[in-house]
């Protein structure tokens, strides 16, 4: 299987190939692949398939002084892509190759007796000759302007997913509802601006960053926000184990940098807290063995707590927490002394029946507007 590639100035600035129809049915499931030139030179490639281009083929690009507008014929041949350029000055892509004229077309096109040759006629005015001219892309005549990129970035799927929905670019600006007000998130690629363009959107209340990879991190001038590829896509998979919401990534916008380390850290974060859920837990089954009208002393339940290899500090909070609504299984008496007016499982029971008439409320709150 054959299929031609016509080069753009991404492709040549990059050196990277798109992911064509051909490539992606060829390169199905692989990270890594392998492309070979004319003269038989190997390139071990990089399939990212977030930003849907192949990455390694710059070597050979300046190798075959290749420019933009320029085709590529890409021969597939098992595990194995060949490269190869097409001829300078050949028919152009969905061109046609010239025909040979049949017979009757040549017999059809002599002259007739009575038409002479300008030449045999002595006719001293010069053929004209029609040149036909290609215009330079724009990046080559303008190198200066920024360029335009018309494909969105590759992390607008996994934004999405944490709640951010793409308007326009570039810039690229995405919104997330939060209640009343929106958190607007304005990005910009390497290449496609000055980052003075997102000057604007700051002093419009929006975060702003440098879309790059967490190679390119030290490149980013100081004093602009920065956002990484690698560390959107682990929050998403962050998501898939934490409630996370666009609050959490505000947060981290705030800081000006979202990169691995801060995401590790929100981690870190989020464990501690869901931790505090299960030591909660372990609390009520201490607080379980007791018999319902007891009094006892939070130092006695604080000892109990250490054995079972709790700290007094969840014990303290524990007590807190019962005592106040909507619990209230708890009394305090004294200082440090408590009635246990409710068993645990009766008091679990209690709340979950008012956990399900306060869900029914709500779904007839929200059904009449």
């Amino acid at each position: 299987m054959t299929a031609r590639y016509v080069l753009t100035s991404t492709c040549i600035q990059t050196g990277t190939m798109a992911l064509t129809v051909s490539l992606r049915q060829h390169l199905l499931g692989k990270e890594r692949a392998r492309f070979v030139d004319e003269d038989g030179e190997v390139y071990e490639v990089e399939v990212d398939w977030k930003q849907g281009v192949v990455r390694g083929l710059l070597p050979y690009y300046h190798k075959r002084r290749l420019a933009v507008n320029e085709t590529i014929l890409l021969h597939f041949r098992g595990e194995e892509v060949e490269l190869k350029a097409a001829p300078r000055g050949g028919p152009r892509l969905g061109q046609a190759e010239p025909k040979e004229a049949s017979p009757a077309e040549r017999w059809e096109a002599k002259p007739l007796p009575s038409q002479k040759d300008p030449e045999e006629a002595g006719d001293p005015r010069p053929e004209k000759k029609r040149v036909r001219v290609t215009p330079y892309p724009k990046e080559v005549l303008f190198p200066n302007e920024p360029l335009r990129a018309l494909n969105p970035p590759g992390v607008t799927e996994d934004l999405r997913r944490l709640g951010f929905l793409l308007e326009e670019g570039p810039p690229w600006v995405y919104k997330a509802s939060l209640g009343r007000r929106q958190v607007r998130l304005v990005l910009l690629r390497p290449g496609e601006g000055e980052p003075g363009l997102l000057k604007a959107y700051r002093q419009q209340g929006a975060y702003v960053a440098i879309l790059a990879p967490e190679s390119q991190k030290e490149g980013v001038p100081e004093g602009v926000g920065y956002l990484s590829p690698e560390a959107v896509s682990r929050l998403v998979r962050l998501k898939a184990r934490f409630p996370l919401s666009p609050l959490d990534l505000e947060d981290l916008l705030r800081e000006g940098l979202v990169d691995l380390e801060a995401v590790e850290s929100l981690e870190d974060r989020l464990v501690a807290e869901l931790s505090e859920r299960g030591a909660f837990a372990a609390f009520l089954l201490l607080l379980s063995r007791k018999p319902m009208g007891e009094v006892f002393l939070l130092a006695d339940l604080e000892a109990e707590a250490l054995e079972e290899g709790l700290v007094p500090e969840v014990v303290r909070q524990g007590v807190e927490v019962l005592s106040q609504p909507p619990f209230l299984v708890l009394r305090r008496l004294s200082p440090g002394e408590f009635l246990l007016r409710q068993g645990v499982e009766e008091a679990l029971a209690d709340l979950e029946a008012f956990a399900q008439g306060l869900r029914s409320r709500l779904s007839r709150v929200r059904g009449s507007f």
